[in-house]
């Protein structure tokens, strides 16, 4: 089983956690440009999916992986491992970040399309409804992958938790000597 630091993997939660800050930033700054219409938008459904889109993000792509950097220094510090398995804890990485920005993605696509055309009261809510529904099931999906990438990072957790596993130690690495070895009598 492949090890990876655990200092190594909180840096790339922090990492992680600085580049959602940047995107979150990057999300807000259309706000300001008033061709865009961002503010009108917001106020009528489904343009409100904008707003929950945006909250999503921050609450679980900038604080989630922020838990997840606090979470596992403090199990660092507190149990002294310094090791964990790392393709649950790559994999974890990867789907949970995937996730979050497909889903947002998603959510901020039938928000702005959906509540354009209700602003401009172009259709009725059945067909806006129509229109928005196809990305109903890979906003699911997507939540469905973040879950399993939580997961995985809690099974690493367990990993690192369960007596007789070796995911807390170094690898072992065996070295020969060339020193003579004292005898002892």
């Amino acid at each position: 089983m492949a090890k990876i630091s655990l200092d190594k993997l909180i840096r790339y939660f922090l990492y992680l956690t600085v580049l959602n800050v940047f995107a979150a930033v990057a999300f807000t700054t259309p706000v300001i440009i008033p061709i865009l219409a961002f503010p009108l938008k917001l106020t009528v459904w489904p343009g409100t999916w904008m707003f929950i889109s945006y909250f999503v993000f921050l609450i679980v792509g900038v604080l989630g992986t922020l838990g997840w950097t606090s979470f596992l220094y403090l199990i660092k510090q507190v149990t002294g491992a310094q090791y964990c398995d790392k393709f649950l804890a790559v994999t974890s990485i990867v789907l949970i970040e995937v996730a979050v920005y497909i889903q947002t993605t998603l959510m901020f696509v039938v928000g702005y399309v959906g509540g354009t055309y209700a602003f401009a009261t172009l259709f009725g809510q059945a067909v806006i409804t129509y229109m928005i529904g196809p990305l109903v099931v890979p906003i699911g999906v997507s939540i469905f992958v973040y879950l399993i990438g939580t997961l995985l990072g809690l099974m690493n957790v367990v990993l690192i938790f369960a007596p007789g596993t070796r995911s807390s130690t170094a690898p072992q690495i065996e070295r020969a000597s060339s020193m003579p070895q004292p005898i002892s009598r």
